[in-house]
């Protein structure tokens, strides 16, 4: 089993389904059978018959897996791997189904998603009502979403409030949002700013906002080494352009002294002996 593993899905699962439990439900599950589908993938033969072993169905197990169904197997080692229990693998393959040819069509629509990487305990938490509202999970999901595999990146409110929807760009929440199945509206600048504050209190990333009006957002950097590569961001353009002004200058300044020089050169008679 992977130690604190993480589930990745396209951002738009978080436009999927009628309420947020399905939807929810919905992504733990694509999420496991994802996981566990790219990784059995990897498994030679051998592991992958010594996996298997046991598991598969017969006579004596009747509710085993079918080692030639791929999805059962993949069900099966994402569980393994992730630690999440299922007690049949039957709607969980369902319902995997169901949001995967969901992302298909939407991204047949829109173009390839932006994609979400988060620990598999924050959708537990929100899920079971433990620590988490589903609003704070789909803005900390649309910060993940755009701060992506960067260090840090800049990210505005609008684009939050969109992605915390499911939608990446505004074109795609105006062409998307009328015909959304839960009818939910975009956050208020006061619910999107008391739910970000909140998310940056509890430590979920570092944030600093810079001149009033340009804020950064780090998963990965601790608070001091975030305000340290901000503080190179805005202040190495500047010491750049001085940089190169200088050398410039001085570039000038010596090929005039050689213009120079060469000129008097040429101007002085040769010595007679």
């Amino acid at each position: 089993m992977i130690e604190n593993p993480y589930f990745q899905f396209p951002l738009c699962a978080l436009s999927f389904d009628q309420t947020v439990d399905a939807r929810l439900n919905a992504i733990l599950d694509y999420s496991v059978i994802e996981a566990g589908s790219k990784l059995f993938q990897k498994l030679t033969v051998e592991r992958r018959r010594e996996f298997l072993q046991g598991k598969t169905v017969s006579q004596t197990n009747p509710d085993g897996i079918n080692p030639q169904d791929w999805r059962q197997c993949a069900a099966s080692y994402g569980s393994h791997i992730t630690g999440v229990t299922y007690h049949g693998f039957n709607l969980m393959i369902e319902r995997h189904g169901q949001l995967r040819d969901y992302i298909a069509k939407f991204e047949a629509r829109h173009g390839r998603d932006a994609l979400v990487r988060i620990k598999q305990c924050w959708l537990f938490k929100t899920r079971d009502g433990h620590g988490l509202t589903y609003r704070e999970f789909s803005v900390l999901c649309a910060i993940y979403s755009a701060i992506g595999d960067k260090e840090l990146a800049q990210v505005t409110q609008p684009r939050i409030r969109r992605c915390a929807l499911g939608y990446r760009t505004a074109a795609i929440m105006q062409a998307e949002l009328p015909r959304r199945a839960d009818k939910a509206q975009p956050l208020t600048e006061r619910q999107l700013r008391d739910t970000i504050a909140r998310l940056h209190r509890n430590k979920f990333f570092a944030r600093c906002t810079v001149a009033r009006r340009i804020t950064y957002y780090s998963n990965r950097l601790d608070n001091e080494a975030f305000r340290k590569e901000v503080l190179e961001r805005h202040s190495y353009p500047g010491f750049f352009h001085d940089s190169q002004a200088a050398q410039d200058q001085a570039l000038t300044a010596a090929i005039k002294q050689g213009r120079s020089i060469a000129g008097r050169t040429a101007q002085t008679p040769p010595i007679v002996p």
